[in-house]
């Protein structure tokens, strides 16, 4: 039953678009003294989300480099096969290659992607790191109590299940994954709401955000944190509570954002950008 499930979310073709695929961007004429900034997506995010960013790390005559992590894009029905030191540990091997190759690399994580951040930076040190709403905790304390009782007697989460699949917003949700999953076929709609989400998948987004807080102070390289303060994923508290945990934080912007921070359309873009770029610039000037 379940593999009917996750072969529908094959069928779909989700994550087609070529804005999905890993990106490496270089200026004309890089070197090694070229700055490096290594993009990071979030879940169940992929590279396009850190294409602004990217364009505005390249523009500034850096290189951009934007993996995509297992298991998410076109693979996103694999999901629940992986494990957070997966993902953890190909952000090392990304930040590993770029510093061969440019003597400044900079990882700008975002959401869960900072929590790979942070955990790669304790193994692989760079020039500095920026957290954009960086995702650490898994859910609200009587949520954290009651998980081991909660993740054996409801093993499987239908996310859409319940949901209005009507409403405009959850509308926009579904069309990032596939623009073309037509949301008013009533077959299509039945399956969307039978997707099933193992519980297995969520305690390793557990013990992901464990992992980051026991690691946090360990993360010791310049770091900007930019958190939303309208978010509703990662809340503005939590990453006060971070930021305590971080030996070298440089810099802390409360904007009114939502989780979407990296969003051109989510009406902080502009001062995101310029506090990314004002933090990682003196890097790449040697100051």
């Amino acid at each position: 039953m379940a593999e009917d499930r996750y072969a529908f979310l094959r069928e779909l073709d989700l994550f087609a678009d070529e804005t999905h695929k890993p990106f490496h961007w270089q200026p004309e004429s890089p070197q090694r003294k070229t700055p490096a900034a290594l993009l990071i997506h979030g879940f169940p995010g992929t590279p396009a989300d850190m294409r602004p960013m990217g364009h505005s790390f390249l523009a500034a005559g850096w290189a951009a480099h934007a993996p995509l992590l297992p298991g998410f894009g076109p693979a996103i029905a694999t999901l629940p096969e992986r494990r957070f030191t997966e993902w953890v540990e190909v952000v090392r091997e990304e930040a590993a290659q770029l510093r061969r190759d440019h003597e400044v690399v900079v990882v700008v994580g975002h959401s869960m992607g900072a929590a790979f951040t942070v955990l790669a930076t304790v193994a692989e040190r760079v020039s500095a790191q920026v957290l954009l709403a960086p995702y650490w905790r898994f859910g609200g304390p009587a949520q954290t109590m009651l998980w081991p009782v909660l993740r054996w007697v409801a093993r499987r989460w239908r996310p859409l299940h319940a949901v209005d699949l009507d409403e405009e917003r959850i509308r926009d949700g579904i069309r990032q994954f596939g623009p073309e999953i037509d949301l008013d076929d009533v077959l299509t709609r039945e399956r969307l709401r039978d997707v099933v989400v193992p519980t297995e998948l969520l305690d390793e987004l557990r013990r992901l955000g464990d992992a980051t807080n026991r690691m946090a102070p360990r993360s010791d390289v310049p770091t900007l944190v930019v958190q939303g303060r309208r978010d509703g994923m990662v809340r503005p508290r939590d990453t006060d509570r971070l930021i305590r945990r971080l030996p070298c934080v440089a810099g802390y912007e409360l904007l009114d954002s939502t989780h979407r921070i990296v969003d051109q359309d989510d009406g902080a873009w502009e001062r995101v950008e310029r506090a990314v770029m004002e933090f990682a610039q003196p890097f790449a000037d040697g100051r």
